[in-house]
Formats: C-alpha cells, sequence, structure tokens
C-alpha cells in the first residue's frame, strides 16, 4: 500500500507542478523527453540536441511518460488495494502497472503529438514558382483575380495579376512565374 501512495503523491506533484506550472523550458529538451544519448554542446550555452527516437523506446525515455506512470499507476493501486475491490495483491500490482503504462504512453504520445513544431512545414515564396494553378476569379487586364495552386500537399487561394497585363478568364490554366509577397504574378499557360 506505501508503494502505491508514495507513487501517486510523487506522480500527482510532478503533474500537477507541470499543469500549474507550465512547461517553459530554458533548453530544448525535446518537448521535455529526457532523451539522453546525443550531442551536448557544453560552450556555456544551453543549446543541447537530444533526439535520437527509436521506435517506440522513446517512450521510456520520456519524463512525462513516467509522470502519468507514476500518478496513475500509485491511484489504481490506492483505489484497488485500499478500497479492498480486489482480493489478490498481484492482480492489483498486474492492474496498476498496466493502467499506469496505459496512460503514461498515452499522455506521453498525445502531448508530444500537440506539441510538434509544424513551421517548418509552411509553405515558402519558392514553394510557388513554376506551379500550375486553377483560375478562381478572372484576372482582369492590369487588375487582380485569384488562383487556386496546390502547394506541400494543400490546396491555397493567392491573390494573383497578369504578367503581360491581359485579362485570363477562369477557363485559362495559368503558371505562377513570380511572387511578390503574398501575391502571385502567373502567366497564362498555351496548349
Amino acid at each position: 500500500m506505501y508503494l502505491y501512495i508514495g507513487a501517486l503523491v510523487f506522480g500527482g506533484v510532478l503533474l500537477g507542478s507541470s499543469i500549474l506550472l507550465g512547461g517553459h523550458d530554458d533548453a530544448d529538451v525535446d518537448g521535455g523527453d529526457l532523451d539522453v544519448d546525443k550531442d551536448i554542446d557544453f560552450d556555456g550555452d544551453k543549446d543541447i540536441d537530444l533526439d535520437g527516437d527509436i521506435g517506440i523506446f522513446w517512450i521510456f525515455r520520456s519524463l512525462r511518460f513516467w509522470t502519468f506512470f507514476l500518478a496513475f499507476f500509485g491511484l489504481t493501486g490506492v483505489l484497488l488495494d485500499g478500497l479492498g475491490l480486489i482480493g489478490s495483491e498481484l492482480v492489483t500490482l498486474g492492474l496498476a502497472i498496466g493502467m499506469g503504462t496505459l496512460v503514461g504512453v498515452g499522455g506521453a504520445a498525445a502531448i508530444r503529438a500537440l506539441m510538434k513544431d509544424e513551421t517548418a512545414n509552411a509553405a515558402h515564396e519558392g514553394d510557388y514558382i513554376g506551379k500550375s494553378a486553377k483560375v478562381v476569379v478572372p484576372v482582369k487586364p492590369g487588375g487582380v483575380g485569384k488562383v487556386r495552386v496546390e502547394v506541400k500537399g494543400r490546396y491555397v487561394d493567392v491573390l494573383a495579376t497578369a504578367t503581360d497585363g491581359e485579362a485570363i478568364t477562369s477557363e485559362d490554366e495559368v503558371l505562377i512565374v513570380e511572387m511578390e509577397g503574398t501575391r502571385a504574378k502567373v502567366a497564362r499557360v498555351d496548349d
């Protein structure tokens, strides 16, 4: 019983403090996971590259996993053993380990997925140039229209002007030849 209470208190304090104090780390520790197996820079900076996720084994090096594991292992053990719901101590231990592992893996994986940095997937001006686009709003001579282009697997609508100043209809297929900020310069593709 003391093992369950100790795990519940320790895991609960870690979980509660991470919720209340937030996850503001000074060092880049891969979203809070302690993956200490690679390149550590000791030149006075706080740059720590702690990658090295190999399969599912990253989970056992994750501080979040152990926090969730301890809290729910302890909670399950206290409830089952303290209330006398299960007669066998081995069954209680097995259920507590199972619940701790299940919640630990699920919690750590969910937080890791939510904290993934998606900014590296943002499209840049160069990603638009040379792409074929469909005219959504016709471009009037000297005016602005709109084209739809597929960039990095997503369809994006972009304001567009014609490079030659001529009108472009919605039946025309165009090619993006230049980007000026968020506005595309397009040229009609001749069949």
